[in-house]
C-alpha cells in the first residue's frame, strides 16, 4: 500500500496576538459592560488594542445599587446587584462614606454632605471619576433675573435650609465631556429646580407651580402639574414661555421619560376605573419555599411623546422596542429592547417592596423585582431576596445605568 505524507500538525493558535485591528473589530461586537471589562482583561494585547472608555456600548441595563447606612464600621463597600446575570457587584467606594447618595443618571450618582449641602459632588463608581459641583449652602441665581435685581424686594437669591438640601431626581443636558452641559438636579420638598455648569461658582434656580415631575431637552426645561398643565422655558430666551393644558394627562399620575428622539410621558391609568385599590397576593418562592405577600400593580401603562409642532401629545401604540424600569416617579428609565436579544419590548420592570408572609423573616419588608406587560399590570416575579439573611434592606433600591462616560 501507497504511504501518504500527512502533514505535520501545526501548533495552536496564539490568541493573544491577534492584529490590532481584528481585536478592536471584535471588542465593538461586545454590547455588556461587564462582558467588555472581561474582554479587556484576557491579556494585554488585548487591552491595549481596545479602548478604555468605548463608545460604541449601548445604553445599558440597570443594575440596582442597594441601600446602605453610613456608621463608624462603613468599609465603603457598596453592593449593586445586576438583574440580567443575577450577580452581586461589590465595589469600594471610599468617596461614599459619610455621604448620602440621592439619585444616579447616565452611570453617575449624585452624593450630599450631610451638614446642610455644604458638598455635592457627582461620581462615576465604575471609573471612579469625581466632578464637584457648587454647594447649596451658598445663595443661588435666579433664571431670568439680572444679579442686580437679585437684591430688589421681589426677587432676591435664595438659600435652601438643610432640611430641603435632598436631591431626588438628577439629569445632564449633554455628556459631561462638554464644557456646556448642564448638570440638573430636582429637590425634594421643593417647587424649584435647579441648575449649573461644572465650574460655577453657585446654583441658578428655575421656579415651579406645584409641578408633579419635571425634565430638560434640547435647551427647554418641561414642566407637568398633576391637574396636566404643561408649562415650557426656553433656556436660551428666559421670556418665552409656553403653558398649555392637555387633556390626556388631567388628574391621573404620569412622568417624564427621555427617549431617542425626544421627550416622552408615562401615563398611568387604573386598571379597574371604580376602585383604585387592588387586593393583596401571597406568592411563593420554590426556590426558597417561601411566601411573600404584594400589592399588584394596579395601573396599566400608556406612552406618550411630546410634539413640538403642534403642541401636544402622540400616543405611542407600538411599545415593542421599549422597555420601561420603575422603582418610583422620579426614579425611571427606558432602553430599546432591540439593543438586547434577552430583553423582551412593551414591558415595564418594576421594583416593589413586599412583605414576609412565612419563614423566619415573618413580617419583615423585602425588595422583588417584578415585570408587566404595559397593557395589562399583572405582575411576573423577576426576582426576590429570600432566604436566612435578605440580600437587600428594608429601604428600596436605586436604579443605576452602568456606564464608561
Amino acid at each position: 500500500m501507497e504511504k501518504v505524507d500527512w502533514p505535520e500538525p501545526t501548533a495552536s493558535p496564539d490568541w493573544a496576538y491577534l492584529p490590532t485591528l481584528v481585536v478592536q473589530l471584535i471588542s465593538e461586537k461586545v454590547k455588556s459592560i461587564i462582558d467588555y471589562v472581561r474582554f479587556r482583561a484576557v491579556c494585554s494585547p488585548w487591552r491595549s488594542s481596545s479602548l478604555l472608555k468605548p463608545t460604541h456600548l449601548p445604553p445599558q441595563l440597570p443594575w440596582l445599587m442597594i441601600s446602605y447606612n453610613s456608621n463608624p464600621e462603613d468599609d465603603g463597600i457598596r453592593l449593586f446587584y445586576d438583574l440580567w446575570q443575577f450577580k452581586l457587584h461589590k465595589l469600594h467606594l471610599p468617596e461614599t462614606i459619610g455621604k448620602k447618595c440621592c439619585a444616579s443618571y447616565r452611570g453617575w450618582l449624585v452624593l450630599l454632605a450631610p451638614e446642610g449641602g455644604k458638598e455635592v459632588f457627582l461620581l462615576n463608581p465604575l471609573t471612579r471619576a469625581r466632578i464637584q459641583l457648587p454647594p447649596f449652602s451658598t445663595p443661588v441665581k435666579i433664571f431670568g433675573v439680572e444679579q442686580e435685581e437679585c437684591r430688589s424686594v421681589d426677587h432676591y437669591s435664595y438659600e435652601p435650609s438643610i432640611d430641603d438640601c435632598i436631591i431626588k431626581k438628577l439629569s445632564f443636558s449633554t455628556d459631561l465631556t462638554d464644557p456646556n452641559c448642564l448638570v440638573i438636579v430636582f429637590l425634594k420638598g421643593m417647587q424649584e429646580i435647579f441648575f449649573c455648569q461644572v465650574g460655577d461658582p453657585c446654583w441658578t434656580m428655575v421656579k415651579m407651580q406645584e409641578e408633579f415631575d419635571a425634565t430638560y431637552h434640547n435647551g427647554r426645561f418641561y414642566f407637568c402639574s398633576f391637574e396636566g398643565a404643561m408649562r415650557v422655558y426656553d433656556l436660551n430666551n428666559p421670556e418665552k414661555r409656553l403653558v398649555s393644558v392637555l387633556p390626556e394627562l388631567q388628574s391621573v399620575p404620569k412622568m417624564f421619560l427621555e427617549g431617542k428622539s425626544g421627550v416622552y410621558l408615562i401615563r398611568f391609568v387604573v386598571r379597574n376605573p371604580e376602585t383604585s385599590t387592588v387586593a393583596q397576593e401571597e406568592r411563593h418562592d420554590p426556590a426558597h419555599d417561601t411566601k411573600y405577600t404584594v400589592k399588584p400593580f394596579a395601573y396599566k401603562i400608556e406612552l406618550y411623546q411630546l410634539l413640538e409642532q403642534p403642541f401636544g401629545l402622540k400616543h405611542i401604540t407600538d411599545t415593542t422596542n421599549t422597555t420601561i424600569f420603575y422603582r418610583g416617579i422620579f426614579d425611571c428609565l427606558t432602553v430599546c429592547s432591540d439593543d438586547w436579544d434577552s430583553l423582551d419590548g412593551g414591558r415595564m420592570y418594576v421594583v416593589h417592596t413586599g412583605t414576609f408572609s412565612a419563614g423566619k423573616n415573618n413580617g419583615g419588608e423585602c425588595n422583588t423585582v417584578f415585570s408587566t406587560k404595559l397593557d395589562d399590570g399583572k405582575l411576573e416575579l423577576v426576582v426576590s431576596d429570600f432566604g436566612e439573611e435578605p440580600l437587600w434592606p428594608a429601604a428600596p433600591a436605586m436604579l443605576f445605568q452602568p456606564s464608561f462616560a
